[in-house]
């Protein structure tokens, strides 16, 4: 059936972008061990020989050759695997008639996974290098895509204020911005206005909420199980915190704003 085979399709697509994180992973291993002093930060270009061409004596010649050659075959194969997610993912959207997402969404998704990817961060969680997802999470990792690659150095800091923190004192860092509410819907009954920044969402924040995607799952389940969540809320110079219990009414959604990711 049509939901059988977009399931398989689904899980053949989450394999090649796994393996597609652990090519990515490698490389960028590779590319730190090459510019380390242990290789005489020789990176990927410079030459292993003198001026007279004998092999330098102060480096391990076989370890970076072996290292080099076999950058440049994850750079083979990560084209390969670039071009066989790109076909599943086509695919995949044109088999799941159940889907929401738009054209534009769908450009959209296929662009942020073409994009060039910023330099490896040192992750003091696992104490790994890591590299981003083409979501913005990050990618090696345990629950890496519940994170947020552009945030890890302000993780640690305000896990560490959290941990002995009340809701009054904790790190107020919003992660979302709300540019329209419509009257009379549950957004408007809580008191939300057009220009608030959103810290949390109920225990959505900055760290976690995966590109919105996390918001997006969320509001729903709530919705069916009749629960409001708390919101902490940025208003100008305020912080207010704010009950909302998203439901259906006469309107669109289950909120009635429109929540957009917050660019500082």
């Amino acid at each position: 059936t049509t939901r059988k085979r977009t399931m398989e399709q689904s899980t053949s697509l989450k394999l090649l972008d796994e393996k597609r994180q652990a090519l990515e992973v490698e490389a960028e291993a590779i590319v730190l061990e090459l510019q380390s002093e242990q290789h005489g930060r020789v990176g990927m270009e410079k030459p292993l020989v003198d001026a007279e061409g004998y092999p330098l004596a102060d480096i391990d010649i076989y370890r970076i050759r072996s290292l080099r050659s076999r950058w440049n075959q994850i750079q083979t194969d990560h084209k390969q695997l670039m071009k066989q997610m790109e076909s599943q993912f086509t695919n995949s959207k044109k088999n799941n008639l159940l889907t929401k997402t738009t054209p534009q969404d769908e450009a959209k998704e296929l662009q942020a996974r073409r994009a060039v990817k910023p330099k490896p961060k040192f992750d003091a969680k696992t104490g790994k290098w890591v590299v981003m997802n083409w979501d913005g999470s990050v990618a090696g990792v345990e629950n890496g895509d519940k994170r947020s690659f552009a945030h890890l150095e302000r993780e640690e800091e305000v896990e560490a204020m959290d941990a002995t923190a009340t809701n009054d004192n904790r790190a107020w860092i919003p992660f979302a911005k709300i540019n329209y509410v419509a009257p009379n819907s549950p957004a408007a009954n809580a008191s939300m206005e057009e220009g608030d920044l959103i810290v949390r969402f109920g225990d959505i924040d900055f760290r976690n909420h995966n590109d919105l995607k996390a918001v997006g799952a969320l509001v729903p389940k709530l919705a069916e199980s009749q629960r409001s969540v708390e919101l902490q809320i940025l208003r100008q110079s305020s912080k207010l915190f704010l009950k909302l219990s998203p439901q259906t009414w006469n309107g669109r959604g289950l909120l009635g704003c429109h929540i957009v990711k917050y660019e500082e």
